[in-house]
């Protein structure tokens, strides 16, 4: 589940490799190396050509491709975000691509277009019609199309950023806990449960997702983006 911590004590957040310890305020100037980042998170297209090029099968299957059937995505679904994977079955897909997950800075270079105070991808104004419609209902509609929110693109021209699905990006562990940071919100807002699915559609903020296990932590509001260094 989504790990709810207050104030900004020594433990609190997560630890970037260039700080001593967690804490929820991260303030670092970062020399970032050239990569390329996919244009549209993976679509349930993308990830079937993978799993017929790699027989991939995951060791937890449970809740793996939850919504597909008989091997397949729905008709109709072949653009839309695939979900229901877990961190590993991301980075299974990275790997068959010779790509990887993006670091979270990397994520949130992209979406900002190398602007550091840059709160959206396409501004500091939000634009409630740049992202996909929240949905307030008890049963939670599939995600919008990677390609419907055009004038929701950074700087860079990467779509897809805010408000449609949460993308993975680092893992961090201690030796009690380990969690993995989502990027960029969801479009699923039930209502009367703000504090058990808090958004961040903001570029200033992130979510920090508790990892137990593979099954648990596939869900219909996460998917993925790769990235590659370039050489």
């Amino acid at each position: 589940g989504n790990e709810i911590e207050g104030g900004d004590i020594q433990g609190v957040d997560v630890q970037y490799p260039w700080e001593p310890y967690p804490f929820r305020y991260h303030n670092y100037t970062l020399n970032i190396t050239s990569f390329f980042i996919d244009i549209f998170p993976v679509t349930n297209a993308g990830y079937l050509k993978f799993l017929t090029a790699s027989s991939y099968e995951p060791s937890d299957a449970h809740n793996f491709l939850r919504d597909w059937q008989n091997g397949t995505f729905p008709s109709g679904w072949d653009n839309k975000p695939v979900v229901w994977v877990s961190l590993d079955d991301a980075r299974a897909y990275c790997a068959w691509a010779q790509k990887r997950l993006p670091h979270e800075w990397e994520w949130q270079y992209a979406a900002q277009g190398g602007q550091t105070d840059r709160l959206y991808p396409w501004g500091n104004t939000w634009d409630a019609s740049r992202v996909p419609v929240p949905d307030k209902s008890r049963d939670m509609r599939p995600a919008d199309d990677v390609d419907s929110h055009p004038t929701g693109a950074s700087p860079f021209g990467v779509q897809d950023l805010t408000g449609n699905v949460y993308q993975w990006t680092d893992e961090f562990w201690d030796e009690h806990t380990r969690g993995a940071v989502i990027r960029g919100g969801n479009y699923y807002q039930p209502q009367g449960s703000g504090w058990y699915l808090p958004q961040s559609y903001a570029l200033n903020v992130h979510t920090k997702l508790l990892l137990m296990a593979p099954s648990l932590d596939r869900s219909r509001g996460i998917g993925f983006r790769c990235v590659a260094d370039a050489k």
